[in-house]
Parts: structure tokens; C-alpha cells; sequence
């Protein structure tokens, strides 16, 4: 059971149902999706408690490692941002909430705070019938590489399972394969690894992998999770782009044909974190819209 504030606990895999009873009211912000959390707490700082009635999250930033504190829910927002706040300041960490998303905020103009945009950690939203119909983008690029890969490669396999039933140490393996094609000598050492090793042990059937095998050996392959009827959020996805680069192109267009013949409208693929290439990879893409998110500090 998650603590009432001021008390904190340990965010651990029998947290997921009484999580997503406060995420199921809001959109799927990235940040505060469960699975997410989960994966991505790979030095278990995480921390979460309840304030009045609001999920609070205490974050370490997954770039600078920093911890911050965050919140989701619109009960009494003013108070639980001072609490927050205050509770920064005691602890000697920067006055600053960070991933508010936009429905916690939008209420909150004209008050002692400073309400700013963080583009860096905005969601992107794309339709998937839009993804699903990339192979006749005639004149963008992704489109002309799914066509020259279904070219090159007319046989290669696409496999739909669900994260239960994968044999995990094939994407294990394809993911220092991955590694090793980018002059990674230790995969184990990155934070992303760490992060799939986590989500591995997950075991959820609404988390869906789809693999591309290419001569019986797998060459890619994306982890999604189904949240909604509406809506999924793309959690991984590692290539072998030595293979042939349009790999990646592949698999997001496969991902979404998968999600469109499931009747799903809309895939968040995360946030930039601020990083130029990725930021114009997932730009190509033409986003529908992003799920924003606020930094939130006292004035002046």
C-alpha cells in the first residue's frame, strides 16, 4: 500500500494497480506510467507517497541523475505543490517540481508560481493509422525504406507476442548485438540495458513485443504496451541496423500495423530529454500532438 505523505516507500512490482488507479484518470504522461517507472528505476531511488488524494513521485532525472519531486492529480494542487516544495528545500534539492503535466496546471494561473513548458520533456503522440499507412508515404523517406527493405529482404518474419511469452535471453542478446555495432565494448553497464533487464521481469500480457526475424535470427524488435482502448506507449525498441539500416523504420511501421488492427488511435513514444537526434528522429515522424509537461517554482 502507497504511504500518506510525508512517509515515502519503495516503488516495487505489487505497486502497479493501486499506481494505476491514479494514472487511469488522466492521460498516459509517460513519466507516470508504471511499467515506465518500474524499468527505469535501475538505482531503486524511486520513491512514492499520497498527498492529498495526488500520486507524488520522487524522481532521479534520467539524464543527470538528480532527484526532484513530481506529481499527478488535481486535489488541492496549491497546497500539495507548497508541501512539495518545502519538502525540496528541507532536503537540500533545487525548489523546483519537474514532469507536472499540463491537466495538473492548467488551473493553476495567477498564483505565486512559475509555470514553464519543458519541451525537452514532452510526450509525442503520433496516430497510428497515420504510422500504419507509412509504406505509401511516397515522398518521405521511412517510406522509400520500408519499400527497398520489403525489396531486399521479401521474407522476412513478423512475430506478435506478448512480453510473457518471449524467450528473453534472444533480446538480451539482441541487444548487445545492438551494443556491439556502435563500439559499446560492456552493454551491461548502460542504463538502458539495466532498464530492459527490468522490464523483462515485468510479465504483463497487455505489454506486447514484435520481433523481426530475417533468416530465423532476429534482427529487431520494439516492447509496447497496450493502456487503453485508445491508447498504447512504446516502451523499447534495438535493431540491427548493420543488417540494413531501414530497420528502424520497419519496426515502427510493423508496431503500428499491430496497433491499428488491435483498434488502438494513439502511440506516445516518450519524451527527447533535449537530445538533437533524437529529437529529429522522432519529428520525422509527424507527431498528432504532445502530452506537455510543466517545471513549477516559487516566483522570483
Amino acid at each position: 500500500m502507497i504511504p500518506e505523505f510525508p512517509n515515502f516507500k519503495k516503488i516495487e512490482l505489487t505497486d502497479k494497480e493501486e499506481i494505476e488507479k491514479f494514472t487511469s484518470k488522466f492521460l498516459p504522461y509517460s513519466d507516470f506510467n508504471f511499467v515506465n517507472m518500474w524499468s527505469w528505476n535501475i538505482k531503486d531511488e524511486m520513491r512514492i507517497s499520497v498527498l492529498n488524494n495526488n500520486l507524488v513521485v520522487r524522481f532521479t532525472d534520467y539524464i543527470t541523475g538528480k532527484s526532484f519531486y513530481s506529481f499527478l492529480g488535481i486535489n488541492k494542487e496549491v497546497e500539495t505543490i507548497k508541501e512539495l516544495l518545502e519538502l525540496s528545500k528541507k532536503e537540500k534539492l533545487k525548489p523546483i517540481l519537474k514532469l507536472v503535466p499540463e491537466e495538473v496546471v492548467k488551473n493553476l494561473t495567477g498564483l505565486n508560481f512559475d509555470l514553464i513548458p519543458d519541451r525537452d520533456a514532452h510526450d509525442y503522440i503520433y496516430s497510428v493509422s497515420h504510422l500504419s499507412n507509412m509504406d505509401h508515404w511516397t515522398k518521405h523517406s521511412s517510406g522509400k525504406n520500408i519499400r527497398n527493405y520489403n525489396r531486399l529482404y521479401p521474407k522476412y518474419v513478423v512475430k506478435h507476442q506478448s512480453i510473457k511469452e518471449i524467450q528473453k535471453d534472444e533480446y538480451k542478446k539482441m541487444f548487445r548485438k545492438w551494443a556491439g555495432n556502435k563500439g559499446i565494448e560492456d552493454h551491461s553497464k548502460l542504463k538502458e540495458y539495466e532498464a530492459l533487464e527490468r522490464i523483462l521481469k515485468v510479465n504483463q500480457k497487455n505489454v506486447k513485443v514484435l520481433s523481426i526475424y530475417v533468416n530465423n535470427i532476429l534482427e529487431g524488435f520494439t516492447i509496447c504496451e497496450i493502456l487503453s482502448p485508445s491508447y498504447a506507449i512504446s516502451h523499447f525498441a534495438k535493431a540491427n541496423k548493420t543488417c540494413h539500416r531501414a530497420i528502424g523504420d520497419l519496426l515502427n511501421f510493423e508496431e503500428a500495423k499491430m496497433l491499428n488492427a488491435l483498434g488502438i488511435k494513439y502511440l506516445n513514444w516518450e519524451q527527447d530529454l533535449g537530445m538533437l537526434g533524437l529529437r529529429k528522429s522522432k519529428e520525422k515522424y509527424k507527431p498528432s500532438f504532445f502530452l506537455k509537461k510543466f517545471t513549477i517554482s516559487y516566483k522570483n
